[in-house]
């Protein structure tokens, strides 16, 4: 887990020194009281109940049951959320940074947008090209899945400065987010399978084109 990414998907980048100074990695971090953040320089109790809510998050995501083999997946109707992300201008991007940069920047991209989907509880569907398609109600919902969404889409977008400045390149994400009901099942066949989902009312291509109008500025 990146915790420097986790902290600036809550917004609150500015305890990243500290976390480091304490060693704080993931295994600590599921153990943080609030005591320990407040003696860590987390003065602010605003700030102590914002990280703790999402420490909460986090083990509620690793206490989830696991996820069946998809051959023993049934197809199952039901509502969900879809999120797709991509980065702004990735193919200018490429053109200048070359293959084995590119490569990198879209590793280190995938790595923090993961981290921050599955913190608010979603599950990374599959990469496509520059682009991260996350699913909120499939395999496990939430009575908040839509909310979790956005929350993970303003997450992706706080953190986008964090990577910018990693990276020294200007970076932005799109982000789309639909919701409707569909059917999640396996499809392929005998020598390739794949749980995916089959959306009544609104195609994967509407989402996609979503994405390239739908910025989250703040």
């Amino acid at each position: 887990m990146d915790i420097e990414a986790w902290l600036g998907s809550l917004g609150l980048e500015q305890y990243s020194a500290s976390f480091r100074e304490h060693d704080i990695d993931a295994a600590t971090l599921a153990k943080l009281t609030a005591e320990d953040l407040k003696e860590i320089g987390v003065t602010s109790v605003g700030h102590r109940r914002i990280l703790r809510d999402a420490i909460a998050r986090l083990d509620e995501s690793k206490s989830e049951p696991a996820n069946q083999p998809a051959a023993e997946l049934e197809d199952e109707r039901r509502e969900v959320t879809v999120l797709f992300a991509d980065l702004s201008e990735f193919t200018a991007l490429s053109n200048d940074l070359g293959a084995e940069a590119s490569r990198a920047l879209l590793n280190r991209y995938f790595a923090t947008v993961d981290d921050i989907i599955e913190s608010y509880g979603g599950t990374v569907d599959k990469h496509i090209g520059d682009n991260v398609m996350a699913v909120f109600g499939a395999p496990v919902a939430h009575t908040d899945d839509p909310e979790r969404a956005v929350r993970a889409a303003f997450g992706i977008h706080r953190a986008m400065g964090s990577l910018s400045a990693e990276t020294g390149r200007a970076l932005l994400a799109h982000i789309g987010i639909a919701s409707g009901q569909v059917v999640a099942g396996v499809t392929g066949s005998d020598k390739q399978t794949a749980c995916t989902l089959a959306v009544d009312h609104l195609s994967v291509a509407c989402f996609r084109a979503q994405v390239a109008h739908c910025p989250v500025n703040s």
